[in-house]
């Protein structure tokens, strides 16, 4: 009997540590959802949006942010610090930021700059047309929002929430990765993948692992999303200020 009555918990607890995962990625993904109401189409035309790719990406993004703003303040009634969304240790933050910079940069030039270089490719992708509207509203984007809504949403409330099951913690010297940052990530990564247009770009994927490990490891480590947020937008803003660099360089 009492063994029974131990085997129960357990079977509880890996019962949770399995659901908890997919339900707070499902609540990622409502927040996505949202999009389909296409509430900027109320204000914009159809050839509009389409001219200009990046409208649909801030909705996602706006939608993702203001489910999880909305989840930490209704769970920690206005309190955010909990969530990251403070300045514990700040120094730190930035000590790693100017360090992780730097290696960012030689990464993206031998990733992106000088294969582009030597193969002369021009393409813009999903980025599109080359207008000054759709120029700045992606490196405005890039720089700034993108890194406060997806950090917020996945480092902020997905880690934090999945540290309550996942508690572990594996230590390699001085270095502590969090066993929630590792589910966290392997969530990162799949968001990064269109569930309507399943095709998998490794190059994204292994990029989306690497920074999500740093973006968990950092926060664990400082308590606080300001290193995270400041390396995303560093990150990306980085690889499509090149991007356009190199298109207009080598058109």
């Amino acid at each position: 009997m009492q063994n029974q009555e131990v085997k129960r918990p357990i079977a509880v607890s890996l019962f949770w540590k399995i659901l908890q995962p997919i339900l707070l990625f499902l609540f990622f993904w409502a927040s996505q959802g949202m999009t389909f109401l296409r509430l900027p189409r109320l204000f914009l035309s159809a050839d509009v949006a389409g001219a200009h790719p990046w409208i649909g990406v801030y909705e996602g993004h706006v939608w993702e942010l203001a489910f999880a703003l909305a989840y930490m303040g209704i769970a920690t009634r206005g309190n955010f610090s909990p969530w990251g969304l403070n300045l514990n240790n700040a120094r730190l933050s930035w000590r790693i930021l100017w360090r992780f910079c730097i290696v960012f940069l030689a990464i993206a030039i031998a990733w992106n700059v000088v294969p582009t270089l030597l193969n002369h490719q021009t393409a813009l992708g999903v980025f599109g047309p080359p207008t000054l509207p759709n120029v700045l509203a992606w490196l405005i984007f890039e720089w700034i929002f993108v890194g406060i809504a997806e950090e917020i949403m996945f480092r902020g409330l997905i880690q934090t929430k999945l540290m309550e099951t996942w508690s572990g913690i594996w230590r390699m010297g001085k270095l502590e990765i969090p066993h929630a940052g590792v589910v966290t990530t392997a969530l990162f990564c799949l968001a990064h993948i269109d569930p309507f247009h399943p095709h998998i770009i490794w190059q994204q994927q292994l990029f989306a692992f690497g920074l999500g490990m740093y973006y968990s490891i950092v926060r664990h480590r400082t308590g606080s999303l300001l290193n995270p947020i400041l390396a995303h937008n560093f990150g990306d803003g980085v690889i499509v200020s090149a991007a356009y660099l190199l298109y207009f360089a080598l058109r």
